[in-house]
């Protein structure tokens, strides 16, 4: 009977590896999204948070203010209460998934199997589970295998002592929902999550298919098995002895059959990988990125670039976690706050007076003589300006604000041309004069494209990618002629993504028969290969001899060469797809005008959960 694997991942709303929902409903687009499928995406329900959260809690929320005398301990917003707190995540996302890239792509016969039974699983799932309100739920079709991403509220009914009547809790809910802890290894999350994992089951046999357990790495033994394997060294020297081998020989096939089960072990693992589905990976900070990034290179963890983060395999998931724990952000001194607080002032002040009074409203002390110098509020002493740097100095302050000013009318100037011309590409102008606006009254914060230069129009990435639109546009572009670019730039990055694998296949050989080759001709220590392996590949190749087989790098050093150049290739495709896919995610929002309104919205989010909502936890390890 044929086999589908089950996945089944659990992440809390408010972890650095939880849900997002911004990703679930292609509010932004990672690299390995084909936009021109998105379409086929099966959308169960979309609710945006806090609605649901006024529709679940708002009659308990009521009542508990009407039973407090005192005005501070009446919560306004629970849904930002329970954000902004550190008891309980606001809402969790389940990820499901039958099969995988491998055995079940998108578009393939079990491929279309796999999504009809995760559609059977989601119409189930909250008649199933009645204290986890499904807000947002989404089938994708448009990345490597189906995959259902649900997003839901945990809540309790019944009453407490303490608190809302009726509020969040995954704990309460659970055991409302008949879930009962049988200890630390069987809480009733694990329990839950189990529970769940049946009904997947049920659903493939269902289906006339048996569940594929990859974690098996070994037939289950019998207990006379088991003995053999613990006494085997036992064994091997009664039946050395009975060879009359000698103590020498014993120990060179124990060596021996030692390094064929390490073999065998690494064999299973280099399977287990390959076979492996790819997870996503955010992060809100850079540099933690950066160094995520760097210990996987060391370690050799092959990983895929993503808009907002990586992609990699699952059975790298718990490494990447320790990894993660061992970063320890950079202190951000005051003198980098301080500059971050200076653009952001100038950038709100239409002159240099009145830069001046926002960074007083913002209790600053400022010392205006020779040389301005200011003392924020999180500082001890003053700072002249200029000893932030050669952007920082009053006469190069003023320079900004003109050279800001002067972007600002040419905008204006050209949005009243294309006003006349009623050009296709006003609305995008728009979305930029609108994004300028809401950051000078302060509503949204400044970002910087290059976080090495100062900020400016220039140097901002939402204007970045508006502009980007805007010259595809002026260049005679359309919405579909974007579209068949971003489909021919896919597939040629498919092209070249697998001549660069082919070509690190090729070059890995020849790296592994070069080892083998010092190894037999210059005895080099080796850890992956033996002396007897080496030999035996080099007896395959008579030619190869002590005169000529330094000769290997002439063969080696070419192939180093073009993994490079595809590699840049490649790089340069997948930069140029980014933006053209960035833009096919722009102009609908911006034709809309509310490409300013997601920015808002998104930013409104971030404020009241002060956590980037995002990445996969099993349900298991919660």
């Amino acid at each position: 009977m044929e086999q589908f694997s089950i996945s089944f991942a659990l992440g809390k709303g408010s972890a650095p590896h939880g849900g997002n929902i911004e990703h679930n409903n292609r509010e932004f687009l990672a690299s390995n999204v084909n936009e021109i499928k998105s379409p086929l995406n099966v959308v169960f329900t979309r609710t945006d948070i806090e609605d649901a959260y006024h529709q679940l809690f708002d009659d308990a929320l009521e009542k508990y203010n009407e039973k407090q005398n005192r005005p501070c301990r009446r919560i306004q917003n629970y849904y930002q209460h329970v954000a902004s707190g550190n008891r309980e995540s606001p809402f969790y996302e389940a990820i499901v998934q039958f099969g995988d890239s491998i055995n079940a792509p998108v578009g393939s016969e079990r491929g279309k199997i796999a999504k009809d039974m995760l559609i059977e699983f989601m119409k189930g799932f909250q008649e199933r589970n009645p204290n986890l309100h499904v807000f947002n739920a989404t089938l994708h079709l448009d990345e490597a295998s189906p995959h259902l991403h649900i997003d839901f509220v945990p809540y309790y009914t019944k009453g407490r002592k303490n608190g809302l009547e009726k509020g969040v809790s995954m704990k309460a809910a659970l055991e409302e929902m008949g879930f009962r802890a049988q200890g630390k290894m069987k809480n009733q999350l694990v329990l839950w999550v189990q529970s769940e994992k049946k009904v997947m089951d049920q659903i493939l046999n269902s289906h006339g298919y048996t569940r594929e357990d990859k974690h098996v790495k070994h037939k289950h033994m019998s207990v006379a098995d088991y003995k053999t394997m613990v006494n085997s060294q036992k064994t091997m020297q009664r039946i050395a002895a009975r060879l009359g081998l000698s103590g020498e020989e014993q120990r060179s096939r124990q060596e021996l059959y030692a390094k064929l089960a390490a073999s065998e072990k690494k064999v299973e693992q280099l399977e287990a990988e390959r076979k492996s589905p790819y997870a996503c990976f955010y992060y809100s900070s850079p540099d933690k990125q950066i160094f995520v990034q760097d210990v996987m290179r060391q370690e050799g963890i092959h990983f895929r670039e993503t808009d907002n983060g990586f992609e990699v395999q699952e059975c790298f998931a718990r490494r990447i976690r320790e990894i993660e724990k061992t970063y320890q952000a950079p202190a951000s001194t005051i003198r980098d706050r301080l500059r971050d607080d200076i653009d952001s002032f100038l950038y709100q002040s239409k002159s240099f007076d009145e830069f001046i009074q926002k960074m007083k409203a913002a209790n600053y002390e400022v010392k205006q003589g020779k040389y301005i110098s200011v003392k924020p509020p999180y500082g001890q002493r003053f700072t002249r300006l200029k000893s932030l740097g050669e952007h920082y100095d009053e006469f190069s302050l003023k320079k900004r604000m003109k050279i800001k000013a002067r972007f600002e009318a040419r905008l204006d100037k050209r949005i009243k041309e294309l006003e006349a011309e009623k050009a296709t590409n006003l609305c995008v102008l728009q979305e930029v004069r609108r994004y300028i606006v809401v950051v000078e009254k302060g509503d949204l914060p400044i970002r910087k494209k290059d976080k090495t230069q100062p900020f400016s129009w220039s140097n901002d990435p939402e204007i970045d990618k508006l502009l980007a639109l805007n010259n595809m546009l002026n260049q005679g572009m359309t919405v579909e002629t974007i579209r068949k670019k971003a489909e021919t730039l896919e597939a040629t990055a498919q092209t070249k993504g697998a001549e660069l694998e082919q070509a690190e296949n090729d070059l890995r050989q020849y790296l592994e028969m070069k080892e083998k080759i010092e190894i037999v001709f210059e005895g080099k220590a080796s850890d992956a290969f033996s002396l007897e392996q080496a030999k035996a590949a080099v007896r395959q190749y008579p030619d190869i001899n002590a005169s000529n087989y330094r000769n290997i790098d002439k063969v080696v050093d070419p192939a180093k060469v073009k993994v490079q150049e595809l590699a840049e290739e490649h790089r340069a495709i997948r930069s140029e797809l980014k933006t053209v896919t960035e833009a096919l995610s722009v102009i609908e929002k911006a034709t809309n005008h509310t490409y300013v309104d997601h920015l808002l919205a998104d930013q409104r989010r971030i404020a009241a959960s002060e956590v980037l909502m995002n990445g996969i936890y099993s349900g298991e390890s919660l």
